[in-house]
């Protein structure tokens, strides 16, 4: 489904009395998922700038650590949003401001 038609389904159902705490966690992930390839980029700047004697097999292995490690939080975020531990805004949001925080922290970090 398209977000409208994403949205028009959560309403219709919603006003028929249905729970609708996961579909509006999906609803806010269609826009908060493919910000997190921006996010990468901010977060991948430290380590192209600190590459030094390391080789290109590090640079990959960390690069698919730090997509585990997103993958997981975004899991565990959506998994709260999905038992209304967390609103459906935040449940999507969360993993990519945590990690834009991490690479702006990081970018600020690494020596000149």
């Amino acid at each position: 489904m398209n977000y409208q038609e994403l949205r028009r389904y959560i309403r219709d159902l919603q006003q028929s009395g249905f729970d609708v705490v996961r579909l509006r966690v999906q609803l806010e992930k269609k826009f908060a998922f493919p910000i997190i390839t921006l996010v990468m980029a901010v977060l991948a700047i430290p380590f192209s700038l600190s590459s030094g004697r390391r080789g290109a097999i590090t640079g990959i292995a960390v690069a698919v650590g730090i997509a585990l490690v997103y993958w997981t939080v975004a899991g565990l975020f959506e998994a709260m949003g999905n038992i209304s531990q967390l609103p459906p805004v935040l449940a999507a949001w969360s993993p990519d401001l945590i990690f834009a925080l991490l690479g702006g922290y990081l970018i600020l970090k690494v020596p000149t």
